[in-house]
């Protein structure tokens, strides 16, 4: 419990100390980017997968509850995201706390039910992510670079549907020389 309680200090302060500007309704691009913690998380295989282990260009982790009806609103939006995002090597997953599902089963067909049926899914054992990351409600993204590195958040429900913020996500992919491409 005492090293639960201490991650959480720590994270947040140090998201306390990153500072952020606001890009389009809702997305925080960080001004300096935080190391993501390596947390494993269980995929709808009942795989693990290390969030480090990513080779995306951008990672989007979007937290998420079945109880959220805000979460619920984004699946439609965020499941016509999916295919243009993957195009642009962006991997998008939903992050659920494990406690929420009997099986993974039971999973999917709630995210069909809400207009998600092909999303990835992976579940927070324990909310060990959620917990190291200071998130305390859903929906919350959090958009991590290749060099497994938080970069940007939305608090909140996202317009998923919105091409500003479609293209200020893109934006934030970087070249080889470390510049942002527009």
């Amino acid at each position: 419990m005492k090293k639960i309680i201490s991650l959480i200090v720590f994270f947040l302060l140090t998201s306390l100390s990153a500072q952020a500007y606001s890009g389009p309704k809702g997305l925080y691009i960080l001004e300096y980017p935080v190391n993501m913690p390596d947390i494993s998380l269980v995929s709808e295989n009942n795989e693990q997968f290390s969030i480090l282990s990513s080779k995306a260009q951008l990672t989007i982790l979007i937290f998420w509850s079945q109880s959220c009806f805000p979460c619920l609103r984004e699946m439609k939006r965020l499941e016509k995201f999916y295919p243009k995002a993957l195009k642009d090597d962006i991997k998008v997953v939903l992050v659920s706390p494990a406690s929420e599902w009997s099986n993974n089963t039971e999973e999917r067909q709630f995210l069909t039910k809400y207009g998600a049926p092909t999303i990835p899914f992976y579940n927070d054992k324990e909310n060990k992510l959620s917990l190291s990351l200071g998130i305390g409600s859903t929906p919350y993204t959090v958009i991590m670079d290749k060099q497994g590195k938080k970069i940007a958040t939305i608090q909140g429900e996202a317009d998923w549907s919105s091409n500003q913020l479609y293209k200020q996500i893109k934006a934030l992919k970087k070249s080889d020389e470390g510049t942002i491409i527009k």
